[in-house]
């Protein structure tokens, strides 16, 4: 632009000057056609100055417009630098979080390896108390997580159980009846035992040993407070006598106690695939408790468990 300035003030100066030239010429003595001749190049040269003048002030339009986009464009690219610069901040702080957010996903991945929740049934062989013989166990539970290692519990986590238990007592021919004290042979008798049981369960984690390739794995010592109700049938009716199929139920209730050791195995080790969002909320185990009555009877049971979480 200012080239096309100093060519357009160079113009119009040599034009100021011829014009100023010509007129003296011609009036030296120079025919009226030469002055006439004269006036018409002026005439040119003033349309030619109007014209550079009128190219000059375009360029000079062009060249504001030209600084206003420049302008416009720095400040977009001012606005840009600090939205970068801002960004690039919070991303700098993420990156020295990144430790701590690792160690919370594998502290949220220790947790998941144990179900909070667990709805499961137990089933076995089961003594009987009183010297009479056991028979068939199956049980229902419920089973919550009540502590963790974060919260203080060394190398695993605390449950709570409810336990509901049903022994259906195999029977046993015994003159320890009425109606063998009156006519004397033995006659069957058995005792069913319906037991509940809250117990608190100490579930050992080999992952926060170390044991990786054991944490599917996790053994369990258990004890709780328990009630028992026995119902002990026995005849009343003599053999092939009207009424000899009706039997008398005498029931007790003992309060008493429960202690014992177990395993629960998580079904998520197993990989497959169509099936695996089943496996990872299902669980088997097996277990061993002793069963105390606060009158001296005592009883073992050996089951097997399978449940399932969420």
């Amino acid at each position: 632009m200012r080239r096309a300035t100093k060519l357009t003030v160079l113009a119009i100066g040599l034009a100021i000057s011829l014009a100023a030239a010509r007129p003296t010429i011609a009036a030296d003595g120079d025919p009226p056609g030469r002055a006439k001749a004269v006036r018409a190049s002026q005439q040119e040269l003033q349309l030619k100055i109007n014209q550079l003048q009128e190219q000059n002030r375009m360029l000079e339009g062009q060249n504001r417009a030209i600084q206003e986009q420049l302008n416009t464009q720095k400040q977009e690219i001012d606005t840009l630098m600090h939205q970068m610069q801002a960004t690039a901040q919070p991303v700098a702080t993420l990156q020295q979080q990144m430790p701590q957010m690792q160690q919370e996903l594998s502290d949220v991945a220790k947790k998941q390896r144990s179900v909070p929740l667990e709805v499961g049934f137990r089933t076995g062989w089961s003594e009987s108390p009183y010297g009479m013989p056991g028979g068939f166990y199956y049980a229902a539970f419920l089973n919550h997580r009540l502590l963790t290692h974060e919260d203080g519990i060394p190398g695993g986590f605390l449950s709570g159980e409810m336990l509901v238990g049903w022994t259906q007592g195999n029977q046993k021919n015994t003159t320890a009846n009425l109606a063998s004290q009156l006519v004397g042979p033995p006659f069957s008798t058995w005792v069913y035992t319906l037991s509940l049981q809250p117990t608190v369960q100490y579930h050992l984690d080999p992952a926060l040993w170390g044991m990786e390739s054991l944490a599917a794995f996790k053994p369990y010592a258990l004890a709780g407070p328990a009630m028992y109700i026995n119902l002990m049938s026995t005849p009343i009716v003599v053999k092939d006598n009207p009424g000899a199929g009706y039997r008398h139920y005498t029931a007790d209730a003992q309060g008493g106690g429960v202690w014992g050791l177990g395993f629960e195995l998580a079904l998520s080790a197993l990989k497959v695939a169509p099936i695996q969002g089943l496996l990872d909320k299902s669980f088997v185990g097996g277990e061993w408790r002793f069963n105390q009555y606060g009158n001296g009877q005592g009883y073992s049971q050996y089951t097997g468990s399978i449940s399932f979480g969420w």
